[in-house]
């Protein structure tokens, strides 16, 4: 059998995107050894409290989790965020983020205009906090069945069973 310049390419193809996507898979995926400290936890379960108010022990479990998860890139991102939050909470408040009250929280970050502005990764200070702060919570929160019932939706889209749910079925 002769193989064609064409077969060739093709095979070189397919093979270089299996195993590309295999190590992006196994980079993607593997947990990272970067961690966020006590302080910056503090800081995202106040973030949490202010953006979707649970009870705390429901909420911390899953916030470590997800961050566990995250990239070296996103917990720099997540990190240098909390750290500039941190620097004007100190200014307004003389306390860290992670120390405010929910009122405070939720006013420093109003006033930054977190809530008028899109998420970019690299934008301002409120474009940042809403992309690694404010979004990865709501991200992680809402994405596990028990989250999206403050909201009054059973079962979120993509969950077993969430059609009979909101079908009134039971």
């Amino acid at each position: 059998m002769r193989l064609t310049r064409r077969q060739a390419l093709l095979g070189l193809v397919g093979a270089s995107s299996v195993g590309g996507l295999g190590v992006y898979e196994l980079l993607d995926r593997t947990a990272t050894d970067a961690t966020i400290s006590d302080a910056g936890m503090n800081g995202l379960l106040t973030v949490a409290d202010i953006v979707h108010p649970a009870a705390p022990e429901d909420v911390e479990p899953v916030i470590s989790a997800y961050v566990g998860r995250l990239s070296h890139d996103r917990i720099r991102g997540v990190v240098r965020a909390l750290s500039e939050l941190d620097s004007r909470s100190r200014r307004h408040f003389g306390a860290s983020f992670g120390a405010l009250s929910r009122a405070q929280g939720e006013r420093l970050l109003t006033t930054l205009g977190v809530n008028r502005v899109q998420s970019r990764p690299e934008g301002t200070l409120a474009e940042r906090v809403r992309y690694h702060l404010v979004n990865a919570v709501l991200y992680a929160l809402l994405t596990r069945p028990a989250g999206t019932e403050l909201f009054g939706i059973g079962n979120p889209v993509g969950f077993p069973g969430g059609f009979g749910s909101h079908a009134g079925e039971p």
